[in-house]
């Protein structure tokens, strides 16, 4: 059937066109249909989804099947843009198909489809629907409806900027009066309850509670548009699928659209699994028993929990199992409806990297048998589930370019590239914390992150190791999640009091003023928060997990360096953890010269390297000096690492010395001092008594005096003082450390955090007041820089804030990096580092500071251009702003190219595989 005038006007519209116009099937897909398609993704998607459509209920205040009819309404107009004669004329020969008689005059398509669509419900949908409702729906069309309809609009990753544009310019008479025949037809048929909403108006609080529904909205449109627009489920039709002629849009919908759609949802993955009902601890874990449970997790598993956001805090010891404890909450919260996945945030990769290992035991037990859930490590592209990584939101096929703008595909293509994003729609993903911080920063695509989240328990590990401008981009994601109904789980070895009240005034939606939330000074401690209670429950600490450690403080490199051979020659295993890559390094490279360290047994570990060599740095570190590791392989044995040994890796040193860090990442570091039993010559015991003697932590540091000079740190250490600014904490950590010669946990927790961060004591070395306030005023400004860039929840989804891709938006100052690939050319081919297996380029990449590498220099050679511009086009991975470094490979072996620094100067960038990593020199 071909459309005639007897047809209503707006199926002589395209939404899809084929960018192979040589096929015999069908070139385009009707706009009306591409946009059922769309609406039915979001019917179906509700429906098997009842914790997605319960949260959205509650927070519109509405029955669910109120709900799902308007949130399927608004679905449906996801496209208005696209009946504007500037995005039509895109495919000049379907225009013209469509009107024969007229002569297309907007041929600028100068604002993006989502954009035009704001535009014409601003100043022409708006007023017409006003004109056909009850008076009483005008105030709620007037003041609510956008909040509802921007971020369907805007779908295509942010807000839609109408830029002061005017309507004539973009959509013909006949365009308009297209559109609203269209919304008059959708309307009549899905018939979203206006008097519900018109009730509800009358509350100023209900109507500015709709700005935070928005952003749940915004991510639903997001997902609904890219699986309606997957051709492998949505044929295009071109021509009208009526029964009759009178213009219903009910066969496309029954017959096609709801059917696909159904199909569509089953084979993305998206859709929840089965739960297991409440489960005790040792169903969980066999491994731990009733009379084996810690304080800690006993208190987790008999917490009665309510149908409602609720924060945990949870404060002990290494050793007192608090991953353990976490993982049987968030599975009590499952199994009462508050959740149905969740996603462990840390601070590293290599924290990432250890709790994926754990879970991989013990995932599936959230879930009930024979379901397939999935379970996935952000950065390096390893899954459980051959499954789930090729049918999650599937690639789809390549559909065409709308002039300047990139289509759906390419957009949904690269973001699932990218399994650090999809991770997030995984039932249970692991990474670090920063693209869950993304789902609260104006970026691309956010709303999609932040409604993988939703559904989630949301676990953070190590949130004490923030700085001021993470740790407030930390706050927000707890107000956005605790706002749209999810609850949180907050891991830490210790936490000052206030940087718990400030916690829960984030989840509470408020900003922290002073303590009134908490009054226990105890430690351990369980801290218990929902909508009206904060209950803090001092926990007990196990004989076993007690600990006692003695600091001995030394003040050269070269003394470091008499300890460490006497500890080699003594058949110890030595690591000295280091506060910079360059002074790891230079630490290597003079142990290295002496001739009583076997080489063989000298490693050195830090951030620069490639993922693949990164994983199997870590791999071997964890057989050396692991666990299970043996005598034979321990004896001797040296590290020199960075932080990236500080956290979650299960690494177990018999001797350890760091450079002078504030007293919780020391606290930290010593957690990888004698950390499991072992024999006096470093065989691992099961059972027994430590035989290694007390765990001795040596610590560089400046020499102490009661009134430091200015540069008292940075004499020492120059390089780390930019990682460590604030000298006041380093010289209060040295001061404490002097004067108790060590530590004995939990006993002294609580009262090394209150010494060294107290910013009540005003007894500051006189030297030390100019660095001090220094440090004060860059944290407060790092804070406001924090809540500058981050979204603002009570605004809902709108253009106030100035939006940006991914890679130009940073979730930690300070540590400004972007993440780059390296490939190598060769003989006129430009293959990946890791030219093997499935995930090259993934496993080819590492962060480097933007400050310190920022772009690849400009070079003459063409073939190596065209094969960089090649690349950026076919790899889904990369975009514009993707940094690729082609290595070269010198006369001396060494692989290497030139590229530029923030500055502009350049360098020249050499990767050493798994000797120094990555090397930047300044030319």
């Amino acid at each position: 059937m071909s459309i005639s005038k007897k047809h209503p006007i707006y199926y002589r519209y395209w939404g899809k066109a084929r960018s192979d116009q040589q096929t015999a099937e069908a070139q385009y897909h009707l706009l009306a249909y591409h946009s059922l398609d769309v609406a039915a993704v979001a019917c179906v998607l509700l429906e098997n989804h009842p914790l997605l459509t319960q949260r959205l209920a509650q927070l519109m205040q509405l029955p669910e099947e109120i709900t799902q009819r308007w949130c399927v309404f608004l679905l449906g107009l996801h496209d208005l843009g696209k009946f504007a004669e500037s995005f039509q004329q895109l495919r000049s020969d379907l225009r013209q198909q469509f009107f024969p008689d007229e002569l297309i005059q907007h041929q600028l398509y100068a604002l993006r489809h989502d954009s035009l669509g704001e535009l014409l419900w601003q100043s022409q949908l708006q007023d017409e629907l006003i004109e056909e409702m009850p008076e009483a729906a005008e105030d709620f069309i007037l003041d609510v409806l956008d909040h509802w309809l921007r971020p369907v609009l805007g779908h295509h990753g942010w807000p839609p900027d109408t830029k002061g544009e005017r309507v004539k310019n973009h959509f013909r008479p006949f365009d308009i009066l297209a559109a609203q025949y269209y919304l008059k037809d959708w309307r009549a048929f899905i018939e979203p309850d206006f008097n519900a909403v018109a009730d509800l108006t009358a509350s100023r609080s209900w109507c500015a509670k709709q700005a935070e529904v928005s952003w749940f909205i915004a991510g639903i449109a997001v997902l609904c548009d890219w699986l309606g627009s997957d051709q492998t489920y949505f044929e295009y039709y071109s021509e009208p699928l009526l029964s009759s002629t009178d213009g219903s849009l009910s066969d496309y919908w029954y017959r096609v659209a709801l059917i696909q759609a159904k199909k569509a949802l089953q084979a993305s993955g998206v859709l929840p699994k089965k739960l297991q009902p409440a489960l005790e601890l040792s169903d969980l874990f066999p491994f731990i028993q009733t009379l084996t449970a810690t304080p800690l997790q006993a208190q987790c598993s008999q917490l009665i929990l309510k149908a409602e956001p609720q924060l945990f805090i949870l404060e002990d010891v290494t050793g007192a199992g608090k991953t353990e404890a976490a993982l049987i909450l968030a599975q009590h919260l499952m199994a009462k409806g508050q959740a149905t996945g969740l996603y462990v945030g840390l601070p590293t990769m290599a924290t990432a990297n250890a709790m994926y290992e754990r879970m991989a035991t013990v995932y599936a037990g959230f879930y009930r048998d024979g379901e397939q859930p999935s379970l996935i490590l952000s950065h390096s592209a390893r899954h459980l589930s051959e499954k789930f990584q090729s049918s999650l939101l599937a690639a789809h096929s390549p559909s065409q370019d709308y002039g300047q703008e990139e289509n759906i595909s390419l957009q949904c293509n690269r973001w699932l590239a990218d399994n650090r994003k999809k991770a997030l729609l995984a039932d249970i993903g692991i990474g670090t914390i920063d693209q869950a911080l993304l789902s609260v920063m104006p970026v691309r695509h956010q709303s999609l992150r932040l409604l993988g989240l939703l559904n989630k328990v949301l676990i953070l590990d190590e949130v004490h190791a923030y700085d001021a401008y993470t740790g407030e981009l930390l706050k927000k994601l707890l107000s956005f999640h605790a706002a749209l109904g999810g609850s949180v789980i907050l891991l830490s070895a210790t936490l000052t009091r206030q940087q718990r009240e400030s916690l829960i005034s984030a989840f509470y939606g408020q900003t922290y003023q002073q303590a009134t939330y908490t009054q226990s000074t105890d430690y351990p401690l369980l801290t218990y928060v929902d909508r009206t209670l904060v209950i803090e429950r001092a926990l007990a600490t196990r004989e076993s997990v007690k600990r006692q450690v003695q600091v001995d403080l030394l003040h050269n490199k070269q003394d470091v360096l008499k300890l460490i051979q006497q500890a080699v020659q003594a058949g110890k295993s030595v690591c000295w953890i280091r506060n910079t890559v360059p002074d790891a390094r230079e630490a290597w490279e003079t142990l290295s010269d002496y001739s009583w360290l076997d080489p063989e047994r000298l490693h050195l570990f830090h951030s620069r390297f490639v993922l693949r060599d990164r994983l199997q740095i870590e791999q071997t570190m964890l057989c050396y000096f692991g666990k299970y590791s043996t005598s034979t392989l321990r004896q001797g044995r040296v590290l020199i690492a960075t932080q990236v040994v500080e956290q979650s890796l299960d690494l177990d040193f018999d001797v350890m010395v760091s450079d002078l860090a504030p007293i919780d990442l020391l606290i930290q570091r010593a957690g990888r001092l004698q950390r499991h039993t072992r024999t006096q010559t470093g065989e691992f015991l099961e059972t027994g008594k430590e035989q290694r003697g007390l765990p001795v932590l040596t610590v560089l540091t400046p020499e102490l005096s009661e009134q430091p000079e200015q540069d008292w740190y940075k004499v020492l250490f120059p390089k780390a003082n930019t990682v460590y600014p604030h000298t006041l904490l380093l010289w209060r950590t040295a001061q404490w450390l002097a004067k108790h010669q060590g530590w004995c946990m939990p006993e002294d927790a609580r009262a090394m955090l209150e010494y060294v961060y107290d910013e009540t004591d005003s007894a500051i070395p006189a030297a030390l007041q100019d660095t001090t306030q220094k440090a004060i005023g860059e944290n407060t400004a790092k804070r406001d820089m924090g809540n500058f860039s981050s979204l603002k929840l009570k605004h809902g989804y709108d253009n106030s804030t100035q939006w940006d891709e991914e890679a130009h938006i940073a979730t930690r100052l300070g540590e400004e990096s972007h993440t780059i690939y390296l490939a190598r050319w060769q003989e006129n081919v430009l293959i990946p580092w890791v030219s093997e297996g499935r995930f090259r380029w993934e496993l080819s990449s590492l962060n480097v500071s933007y400050r310190q590498l920022a772009k690849l220099a400009s070079f003459e050679n063409k073939a190596l251009q065209n094969a960089l511009q090649k690349l950026w086009e076919q790899e889904a991975l990369f975009d514009e702003y993707s940094v690729i470094l082609p290595l070269v490979m010198d006369e001396q072996g060494v692989w290497s190219c030139r590229a530029v620094n923030a500055k502009e100067a350049l360098i020249q960038v050499s990767y050493c595989g798994g000797e120094r990593g990555l090397v930047i020199h300044e030319i």
